[in-house]
């Protein structure tokens, strides 16, 4: 790997798991230059040239966002314009790739200048994105960030970043700029792997897979692909590539043309991008094993751009995929591999106390994946935040379901629409080949729709989303709305806070209080109703304890006092979702671990558990089987 030579760079392994380059790659965490611009005379002084560039002149830890510890600064007040700099040095060899320069993510939006050319700009604070720097790399490189951070905007999705200076209720810190990792990659010139994406089809065996290869096809070019499980070869399938690029493939509008290779068997589907085309790779039925939390088993694939008559390799990614199906049965009930699930998860939001957004390192994400697995938990729903790829990475790799969610705006326009959904349709395309991630959360708690139940348009927008995320990933299953107000949903979810006596022996019941008692949030927008949608409580619990004993203001539902009564309250709550199981087929706790004001993590911030986790996975192991 070629990387900055630097052995304390924070967060050095590769960034994207699930399309790996082994080598050719630079990672550009660790120091850079840094700048408050809260007049925004930035851009009207040009600090992008190099020549006026010394004005950045204060030093920030990156991919940590300034408002972190880790970043060197730990500055909350809202800062909303800032700069970034960094100087790095690339040899010869690498010049003469195309060049990449990729973001893990950046809150909010950014303007991207390197050696005084602007190179572009990106909207929305969650997903990553890339720039071609081809044209404007050379051996030593002033690359300059300007960040506009809108802290107050209620319409940009959010999260649960607060939109004042003091975060308060459920709401935590800002965050600002840079907070993944930064990266520079370099691939042939001609052809190299654009996107892969993998359909897992285990009722046949087999897996489609998607390519998107740039270029004009020669030929003597050829991709091969390779199926490996646990480093042993599985299939292989070689795939001339003369096609790519030329129109005669091209298809009529909205038409796949379906070709079948001359002297291979190998049946292509061809977009209406010449560029773009199909395939699958069967798996034998012996060499067929399932995903699942309790055997994660993951193959993995290998994919070569290559030369047939020189044996040149132009491009090699490596991925993996997971076999494994998830579904709703003629019965109701939510399946895994044609197999009911009773999901038990966790509820999980991503802050850690040292660096906020970002894990600290790859191993702290693989601490909470352990914690989670450790109470006994097969699951997590992520809140209010797109996850790292390398936490959903531990997730495919140990074994755990995930409920994939984004950060909601709080404000209700076309703008904050548009914002939305391009984000949501951009998390999709980045996380869709994680097999750990079974349910796609749009909306909670009616965030950003505040006051549907009298907006029928909201109603509208709320249904859409739906079928706007089932149109583009048809294999897993969509929550509309979490928590209530639900229209068109896979599942129905509830949100239960309230004291345990409370909660209803029969789904009926709740959804009679939900139409006759005050100021309790219908399950269902009218016109729409129940139509025997599975039946999951969404978020639980939640009560406080406060382990160190120096909170003054806290937030929690309800208060315990020890450890003991906390794993009481646990335990006792879980056995009554125990004896609902012929009608409630899953919860999800709130939540794994304290952030700031609220102590009703099963864990401390910083990871201390509150009791031990093993009593707990026991007693979900006795109370609650598959």
């Amino acid at each position: 790997m070629n990387r900055l030579e630097n052995d304390l760079v924070p967060r050095p392994e590769y960034p994207r798991p699930q399309f790996v380059r082994k080598d050719n790659w630079i990672n550009l965490n660790g120091e850079w230059n840094f700048k408050f611009d809260d007049y925004n005379k930035g851009l009207e002084e040009e600090w992008y040239k190099h020549q006026n560039s010394t004005v950045i002149d204060k030093k920030i830890m990156v991919p940590f966002c300034y408002q972190s510890k880790l970043s060197e600064i730990s500055d909350f007040t809202p800062h909303r314009y800032i700069w970034y700099k960094k100087t790095f040095k690339v040899s010869e060899s690498f010049k003469k790739n195309r060049i990449f320069l990729h973001f893990g993510a950046v809150d909010y939006s950014c303007r991207v200048y390197l050696n005084d050319y602007y190179i572009g700009s990106h909207e929305g604070g969650y997903i990553g994105f890339s720039f071609d720097i081809t044209p404007y790399i050379q051996l030593e490189n002033v690359l300059i960030i300007y960040i506009d951070d809108p802290y107050d905007d209620l319409e940009i999705p959010r999260g649960k970043q607060f939109w004042k200076k003091h975060w308060k209720s459920i709401f935590y810190p800002n965050i600002t700029g840079i907070w993944q990792t930064v990266w520079i990659e370099g691939v042939n010139m001609e052809f190299y792997f654009k996107k892969i994406k993998l359909y897992p089809d285990i009722d046949n065996s087999e897996i489609l897979i998607e390519c998107h290869i740039p270029g004009i096809g020669l030929d003597d070019l050829a991709i091969n692909a390779i199926i490996y499980l646990n480093k042993e070869f599985i299939s292989d399938v070689k795939i001339p590539l003369s096609f790519l690029g030329h129109s005669k493939k091209k298809s009529k509008i909205g038409v796949l043309v379906t070709e079948r290779l001359q002297n291979s068997g190998i049946e292509l589907d061809f977009f209406e991008d010449p560029n773009m085309f199909k395939f699958k790779m069967k798996i034998s039925e012996d060499k067929l094993v399932l995903w699942s939390p309790s055997t994660p088993n993951l193959y993995d694939l290998t994919f070569k751009i290559y030369n047939k008559i020189s044996s040149e390799t132009y491009d090699e990614v490596e991925t993996y995929f997971g076999m494994r199906k998830i579904a709703i049965d003629n019965n109701g009930k939510i399946t895994l591999n044609n197999k009911p699930i009773y999901q038990k998860l966790v509820l999980v939001q991503g802050y850690w106390p040292e660096s906020l957004y970002t894990a600290p390192s790859d191993e702290a994400i693989r601490l909470d994946i352990q914690y989670i697995k450790n109470f006994g938990f097969n699951g997590l729903r992520t809140h209010q935040k797109a996850f790292d790829p390398r936490f959903l990475y531990w997730c495919d790799r140990e074994g755990l379901l995930v409920w994939s969610e984004m950060g909601s705006n709080y404000a209700y326009s076309i703008e904050a629409q548009k914002r939305f959904i391009n984000q949501y349709i951009e998390m999709i395309d980045r996380d869709f080949n994680h097999p750990s991630i079974i349910v796609w959360t749009i909306l909670n708690e009616g965030w950003g729709v505040f006051l549907a139940d009298k907006n029928p348009k909201k109603v509208d927008f709320i249904t859409s989303l739906y079928y706007l995320v089932k149109s583009i990933d048809s294999s897993r299953l969509i929550i509309d709305n979490d928590g209530w107000w639900h229209t068109k949903t896979d599942i129905c979810t509830k949100h239960f806070y309230a004291n345990i006596k409370e909660l209803s022996s029969t789904f009926e019941g709740e959804l009679e209080r939900s139409y006759v008692a005050p100021n309790f949030p219908k399950v269902y927008l009218e016109p729409f109703k129940y139509n025997h949608e599975p039946i999951i409580y969404s978020e639980i619990g939640g009560v406080a304890m406060d382990f160190y004993g120096n909170m003054r203001k806290f937030r929690g539902v309800g208060k315990v006092n020890s450890s003991e009564e906390l794993l009481e309250y646990v335990c006792d709550l879980i056995q009554n979702f125990a004896e609902r199981k012929g009608w409630i087929q899953g919860f999800c706790y709130t939540q794994l671990y304290d952030q700031f004001q609220e102590i009703n993590g099963l864990l401390t911030f910083d990871r201390t558990p509150k009791f031990s986790p093993d009593v707990l996975r026991k007693q979900l192991i006795k109370l609650i089987y598959d």
